[in-house]
């Protein structure tokens, strides 16, 4: 995976967590429309959202300054190169 894909993958994560945050927000807070038992859920699921965007954040910052070829050696890493004979 190259850099600029890992980035575009954590912004359109970011992108989900942040429509997500905000559907459940307006859900907890208009329980008379969604009804008692979704908000409740809703208010459950506000912490969990809220860890999971400062991780995306927290995940974004830190591909961001990687230089490209560390971003492709994680993301290889393991992975047969395919070179067999084990050459030293």
């Amino acid at each position: 995976m190259k850099k600029h894909e890992a980035v575009e993958g954590l912004e359109r994560a970011g992108m989900t967590i942040g429509e997500a945050n905000a559907r459940v927000w307006t859900i907890a807070l208009n329980p008379t429309q969604y009804g008692v038992l979704q908000s409740v859920a809703s208010i459950v699921a506000i912490p969990v959202l809220s860890f999971a965007s400062v991780g995306q954040l927290v995940s974004h910052a830190v591909v961001n300054q990687l230089p490209e070829g560390i971003v492709e050696g994680i993301t290889t890493f393991g992975q047969s190169t395919g070179g067999g004979g084990g050459d030293k």
